[in-house]
């Protein structure tokens, strides 16, 4: 179930320029990128809360979010882990390239979904 939960989740972020929030975020620390609606943070069960700018070694800026678990009505899969890992926890650090390309954010979703079917 949570193949098709993250699947559709990203289908809908690779929407027209929607993917973008991710290079460039227009929300401020702790505040959600992703997705903004109640309905939609109903259908994913998760969120994507923007952290700051990291600079790896070799100089490269990320922007860093936390991937959460919703609170309230979510999916069954991902309201057994938040279950598990409490309300606060974090699913997953999602490092997106700033100023990247849409295959860059797939990439880097496709990772978050992996640590949460390894969490």
């Amino acid at each position: 179930m949570s193949d098709k939960i993250f699947k559709a989740l990203s289908g809908e972020v690779m929407k027209g320029n929607l993917w973008k929030k991710f290079t460039e975020p227009t929300v401020g620390r702790g505040k959600t990128a992703y997705p903004k609606t109640s309905a939609d943070q109903e259908k994913f069960g998760i969120r994507f809360d923007y952290d700051m700018v990291v600079t790896q070694e070799d100089g490269t800026e990320y922007h860093m979010f936390k991937m959460q678990a919703n609170a309230g009505k979510i999916p069954s899969c991902i309201k057994a882990w938040r279950d598990k890992h409490g309300t606060d926890a974090v699913i997953s650090k999602v490092l997106i390239k700033k100023d990247g390309t849409m295959e860059e954010v797939r990439d880097a979703l496709d990772a978050a979904r992996q640590a949460f079917k390894n969490a």
